[in-house]
């Protein structure tokens, strides 16, 4: 009897780099979905604004001995770095806590333990089991990509399947409305690295799991169709910003007009 041909997995399809900043689909980089949500005029522009201001009065003396240059980048990039250091910080109570529910001994640093025991006691009392953590997913038609925290079975609910947020910070805005939509109805995922990228399962529930010092309040999140389509909407939105940012041959706004040449445009 001839050797069985070994069959060969097709090539996946979205590739996204480790730290989520990059994604490409199918050879062609896409924007993300946090990207996308950019193009909104939301509470997170003076959320940012607010962290700007923060890191400069509480790092006065050390920009002082920085070039003007770094010391300007430090400042208008304090926003971005809050934001990098929440997801890691989201990612290892989401670890400490896995560990904790199952009786491990596992040595959780001090600043860690009171939000770490309390995502333990979440895990336990909804009765979590995860399927998917922190996983690549796309959509094929919208092109688009980004990067959910938690899928998980919820025995709570009758064994439900629930897309979950992980929220650290002080605050949940509007903005994760549109974000959850994205991934909830995106087409495919990566559950298990780039080898496992498969059709996306259907979703009976989303949730954002808000994470605080000493407990976890799980806060119900409409993500349905009509959600989606606003954030196709913000999608369209995001891209004509993207076609139109500094196009010097064929601006929108063009230079001043005079009563003697008014230059009409034609619309």
């Amino acid at each position: 009897m001839p050797p069985r041909k070994k069959t060969q997995q097709p090539e996946p399809r979205l590739f996204m780099s480790p730290a989520g900043r990059a994604a490409r689909l199918d050879g062609q980089d896409v924007d993300r979905v946090t990207n996308i949500l950019n193009a909104l005029s939301t509470q997170l522009t003076q959320w940012a604004s607010d962290q700007a201001a923060n890191y400069a009065v509480e790092h006065w003396d050390e920009l002082t001995e920085e070039t003007l240059t770094k010391r300007l980048d430090k400042i208008r990039f304090a926003h971005r770095d809050t934001l990098n250091r929440a997801q890691v910080r989201g990612t290892q109570i989401h670890h400490y806590g896995e560990q904790l529910v199952t009786g491990a001994d596992v040595p959780v640093p001090d600043e860690l333990l009171g939000p770490a025991e309390a995502y333990a006691r979440f895990l336990d009392t909804w009765k979590i089991e995860p399927l998917a953590i922190e996983t690549p997913v796309a959509h094929t038609d919208y092109r688009y990509a980004g990067r959910a925290d938690l899928w998980a079975k919820i025995g709570a609910r009758a064994g439900a399947t629930a897309l979950i947020d992980l929220k650290t910070g002080s605050g949940v805005y509007e903005s994760t409305v549109m974000q959850l939509a994205a991934y909830r109805h995106a087409s495919i995922w990566q559950p298990n690295g780039p080898e496992s990228e498969s059709p996306l399962p259907s979703v009976d529930l989303v949730y954002v799991a808000h994470i605080g010092p000493d407990d976890v309040r799980m806060l119900p999140v409409t993500a349905g169709p009509e959600e989606f389509r606003a954030f196709l909407y913000v999608q369209q939105t995001a891209l004509w910003l993207k076609a139109h940012a500094f196009k010097g041959d064929e601006p929108l706004i063009g230079p001043a007009a005079h009563p003697d040449r008014p230059d009409w445009s034609e619309f």
